[in-house]
């Protein structure tokens, strides 16, 4: 149904600004034309749909774990942080586990678009495991792998990967299967971290967490990450990465264009208050915003994406405008979807987020449906 949105401020991502403008589209966005159906965006912002690569779940919902109706009803709830395209992702497991959730996540028919899944273990460093079960962590097999991408067909497949535990030439094989690889959960250096860029890695897993610290005589992955233009998955929450180390990651990568991507990393107990809950099994307590095992192990963040967005303004002292870049035009780089998502230039997909000035989502629009529209308070 052919729509307008009137009464916002238009985010251009191309030029940088707002503008006043009406936006028309239908399941794509459109220049202009005959509307039968008005949104009032009452002054408010009008952003391209977020997207999230890294995330296991919130309110309640575990990825790992979820059936096909979970799927489903998790969607929603992205949808009320603005998301509308992500990574659903899953974690080091034993293999039928593993291939359980995908088949869930892949049978789905989600109000939001799930463009992939996310990989994250069991390929990687048990030294730099975080809460990973190590039980289950192994070297990456190309022949399993196959199996996973297959299964994850016709979603892409991206994996995180240490690369010093590729002894096979794994990650230049996944590439070549049309999958994708961040590097992360690493103990390697330097030079394993620049091997697996030149053998197609992408990114970097939640950067800074579970990889050595950067040093100025063996800067490592941080360091490769940093100053290669390769995406930088970052987990800007204040807790899993320090502030100024936001600001100077974020100056780092603006070097190299859009490469600074916002993840959420977020927990099935994201959006719900301090207490006990588990990840895939793994018991830990969320207390004032940090989620850790008894062993005192960070497990994840329970951020959303405007919070994350807000921080990054916040850290690193940029404007909306510049901060809006790493939850739409990076991420949608870094997946390979920008000629489809991730602004709302002509043509592309009509995923919209409509927002107050404090970022608080008011509605939520996906190919052109409106998958959320928040309760008006009394007296609006």
């Amino acid at each position: 149904m052919k729509s307008r949105i009137i009464n916002g401020k238009v985010f251009n991502t191309e030029r940088g600004i707002f503008e006043a403008r009406i936006l028309y589209f239908d399941d794509k966005i459109e220049k202009d034309g005959l509307a039968v159906h008005t949104i009032d965006a009452k002054g408010g912002y009008v952003l391209p749909g977020f997207l999230d690569l890294h995330t296991h779940g919130r309110m309640g919902f575990d990825f790992m774990c979820a059936g096909k109706a979970d799927v489903e009803a998790v969607a929603l709830e992205y949808a009320k942080t603005g998301v509308t395209t992500m990574y659903p992702t899953v974690m080091t497991a034993p293999l039928d586990q593993i291939t359980n959730a995908i088949e869930a996540i892949t049978s789905a028919a989600p109000a939001i678009r799930f463009a992939g899944i996310h990989v994250e273990g069991p390929y990687i460093s048990a030294a730099k495991r975080g809460c990973h079960t190590e039980t289950y962590i192994r070297k990456p097999s190309f022949t399993e792998i196959s199996l996973l991408i297959e299964k994850i067909s016709p979603l892409h497949a991206h994996f995180t990967i240490a690369p010093e535990e590729d002894d096979d030439g794994v990650i230049r094989k996944i590439v070549e299967a049309g999958g994708s690889v961040g590097i992360g959960h690493t103990n390697g250096n330097t030079a394993s971290a620049e091997h697996g860029v030149r053998d197609g890695a992408i990114s970097f897993t939640h950067t800074f967490n579970a990889m050595p610290a950067m040093l100025h005589r063996n800067p490592g992955p941080v360091g490769v990450a940093l100053s290669t233009n390769s995406f930088a998955e970052m987990i800007v929450d204040g807790i899993h990465v320090a502030p100024r180390s936001v600001a100077a990651a974020y100056n780092a990568k603006l070097r190299y264009g859009s490469r600074f991507v916002l993840v959420t990393d977020s927990l099935p107990a994201a959006g719900l208050p301090n207490g006990d809950y588990d990840l895939n099994g793994l018991p830990f307590t969320l207390k004032n915003g940090v989620a850790f095992t008894e062993d005192g192990i960070l497990v994840g963040s329970v951020l959303d994406i405007p919070t994350a967005i807000k921080n990054l303004m916040k850290f690193a002292d940029l404007s909306l405008e510049e901060a809006i870049l790493c939850a739409t035009k990076a991420p949608a780089e870094m997946a390979g979807l920008y000629d489809t998502v991730g602004s709302l230039s002509v043509g592309k997909a009509a995923d919209i987020v409509i927002c107050d000035e404090n970022l608080n989502v008011q509605k939520t629009i996906c190919g052109g449906k409106l998958v959320y529209e928040a309760a008006e308070k009394k007296g609006e």
